[in-house]
């Protein structure tokens, strides 16, 4: 007879028996009271790897522990299946995507099976579903007919070789970090939500929190938010050789101007729409186009990074302060989506 522990014998029984009885199931009509435990869902990407196990290994200790405690756990489990790289790392293999996808879904849900999360399975998603994606359609016509969902350009990192755009964090110094392609920066129009339009009422509700969140919590909430006082600023921006009153009117934001009669130099980012033009009447535009090309090749965490050194090029024009301006607030804005 065998002894000892034999997992390919024990476990898979036991795992049949969990499902049998759906052990981990929430019960809705339960009076116990509620747990939610809530997983970042895994992108279909190839198998599981030992982050995931270690991420989903802590939040289903926690699931256990609580059912431990009496609580009805509901402890779901999806994916994050629908977007390019998917669609990318199909045309590499010459596959329909959603073939891709789905294989990668069950070679997961194998590997965590054999790992013995206690999911509740009768709860599981795909985001690349449409019973699923037909909702999150639905919500965005809702957010645009409103007025909340726009479209403006900016600036993105783009990869040339996976046609897609990146996060800061999947730009490592200067390279895509899929596929090692050099990344530039690239302006698209494209999808923004409106998030800043309730910034006033997020901000002036979150006293409602004092004393139940830590002040470090509220703190790092005002602060990224941003709500700021200040002056729109008018400066008159033209060449040497053109006068003061033919030149084009610039607007600027500042919480200090009383300290602006102390100003030496003007600053624009390369990406500013007139940075170019303004070169060009300075002569200096082959510098500014080789400058331009330069810093676009670094990602906005190197550029704004503390301690980084900052380069800059005179574009051979001047800036004149011009009296006027109005008093208002102005809100750090907060990009939702690309």
């Amino acid at each position: 007879m065998p002894t000892g522990y034999d997992p390919h014998e024990i476990e898979p029984r036991w795992r049949r028996w969990w499902a049998e009885q759906a052990l981990f199931d929430a019960d809705d009509a339960s009076p116990k009271p509620r747990f939610y435990a809530l997983h970042m869902f895994p992108y279909p990407s190839g198998d599981l790897h030992m982050g995931h196990v270690e991420a989903f290994g802590l939040g289903d200790a926690v699931a256990r522990y609580q059912r431990l405690r009496g609580y009805e756990v509901m402890n779901p489990i999806g994916w994050d299946s629908f977007g390019l790289p998917a669609e990318n790392a199909a045309i590499e293999r010459g596959v329909d995507p959603r073939e891709w996808t789905y294989a990668n879904i069950a070679t997961h849900e194998d590997t965590m099976g054999r790992l013995g999360f206690s999911w509740d399975w009768s709860r599981r998603l795909h985001t690349s579903d449409p019973e699923y994606y037909r909702w999150t359609q639905w919500l965005f016509i809702q957010l645009y007919e409103a007025g909340w969902a726009y479209r403006a350009e900016a600036d993105v990192n783009w990869c040339p070789s996976c046609q897609t755009v990146l996060a800061n964090e999947q730009v490592v110094d200067g390279r895509c970090e899929r596929c090692d392609a050099e990344v530039t920066k690239r302006a698209l129009n494209q999808w923004f939500f409106a998030i800043t339009e309730f910034a006033d009422r997020l901000l002036d509700d979150m006293s409602q929190l004092e004393g139940q969140w830590p002040q470090r919590v509220l703190s790092l909430q005002r602060n990224w938010i941003g709500r700021t006082e200040g002056a729109d600023v008018v400066f008159r921006v033209c060449p040497p050789d053109v006068p003061v009153d033919q030149g084009e009117d610039v607007v600027v934001y500042t919480t200090r101007p009383d300290t602006l009669y102390g100003a030496t130099f003007f600053v624009v980012a390369p990406e500013h729409p007139q940075a170019r033009a303004w070169a060009s009447a300075g002569g200096a535009l082959s510098a500014f186009d080789d400058f331009r090309e330069r810093v676009r090749r670094k990602s906005d965490v190197q550029r704004q990074a503390a301690g980084a050194q900052k380069e800059g090029l005179a574009l051979g024009v001047e800036a004149a302060g011009r009296r006027g301006g109005q008093p208002r607030q102005r809100r750090a804005p907060a990009r939702l989506c690309r």
